[in-house]
């Protein structure tokens, strides 16, 4: 079987076609996506100068959303009864952070660390985590505006005390 020899005009008419090509994806495509830099405007209506975040950007964004923020840090201490059960909640709007500490003095408790959406009538709520135990830690970026906070229960004969330590952008609703 002979396979078919290309002549040399064939070769650099198959490479220059292959550079042209090369500098069109890189002037159309490359160059808006990776760089920001669309000298045609095709990027620009494809919507791939979108997908270059420039680092100086980035940083503008982040001073932007810092100034309109009023990050908070408290510290509290609550005696949770024996046999009894207690709530703290923080409001929160969508995709905040809320970063927290909580331990206990004394024992143990079960605890639901869950949210419930602004407005909801139906008694829906969400659970993050669940379970026993003597301290967590943690950060919770919020999946929707509404109440966020633990339920703690003391299923033990003595009061148990818990300190909780937040940071973030929410406002203090307490036991409700």
């Amino acid at each position: 079987m002979e396979h078919p020899v290309q002549s040399l005009k064939s070769l650099i008419k198959s490479t220059l076609l292959a550079i042209v090509l090369a500098v069109v994806i890189l002037v159309t495509a490359i160059l808006p996506a990776e760089y920001g830099i669309d000298p045609t405007g095709f990027g620009q209506w494809l919507g791939l100068t979108s997908l270059s975040a420039r680092p100086d950007d980035a940083k503008k964004t982040e001073l932007a959303c810092d100034s309109n923020t009023s990050i908070k840090e408290d510290s509290i201490s609550m005696v949770i009864p024996a046999y009894s059960g207690l709530e703290y909640k923080f409001y929160l709007d969508k995709d905040k952070t809320l970063d927290y500490e909580w331990q206990t003095e004394g024992g143990v408790l079960y605890f639901d660390f869950h949210g419930e959406p602004k407005g909801d009538k139906t008694g829906y709520f969400k659970s993050f985590q669940e379970d026993t135990a003597g301290q967590q830690q943690g950060s919770l970026i919020t999946p929707f505006a509404g109440s966020h906070g633990w339920y703690w229960k003391n299923d033990s004969s003595s009061p148990i005390n818990v300190i909780l330590k937040t940071k973030g952008d929410y406002q203090v609703l307490g036991h409700p």
